[in-house]
């Protein structure tokens, strides 16, 4: 497995057809999810198959809200989630990212337990979405400066190369 910079023309459809096959979205949400997304970690198998994904919407200051963790059913509960939430971590460190925020689905209790052993905590419920976030540790930012900008909110950009294998 290995995770690799997203190219939204060549991987949408697969990231698409992977959600609505495998978990009840209808295609429009997730078109527009992708349309808004501010960056998208994608995983393949050693095959070069898409099998999951990551994508984050916005950042303010140092926090940034995660809308989808996305992984094909089929690679669920062999550890691939758990190589991959380190590695997603520390590129969110190097970028000047402390915390993360989502959401799950009051009904899906096993992700909510997945999200908890990954260190994320419950801070409450909006309507359906119970809020999860963690704050991440460690201090690996190549950008000391960002969360010292006068701007708090501002658009990130694709990093050229993850480089990153786990």
């Amino acid at each position: 497995m290995y995770i690799r910079k997203w190219n939204p023309s060549q991987d949408n459809p697969v990231l698409i057809d992977l959600v609505v096959n495998n978990f009840q979205v209808k295609k429009e949400v997730i078109q527009l999810i992708l349309g808004m997304a501010n960056e998208v970690m994608v995983v393949c198998d050693s095959n070069d198959q898409i099998v999951g994904f990551v994508s984050y919407r916005f950042r303010l200051g140092n926090m940034i809200y995660v809308d989808y963790v996305v992984l094909d059913t089929k690679h669920q509960g062999k550890g691939i989630g758990s190589q991959f939430a380190p590695v997603f971590e520390k590129h969110l460190l190097q970028q000047g990212i402390q915390m993360v925020f989502g959401s799950v689905d009051v009904e899906n209790t096993e992700a909510l337990k997945v999200f908890q052993r990954w260190g994320f905590e419950v801070q409450g419920q909006i309507g359906s979405n119970i809020i999860i976030q963690k704050s991440l540790s460690g201090s690996v930012s190549t950008q000391p400066n960002l969360a010292r900008r006068s701007s708090n909110i501002r658009r990130l950009s694709s990093p050229p190369s993850l480089g990153l294998s786990m």
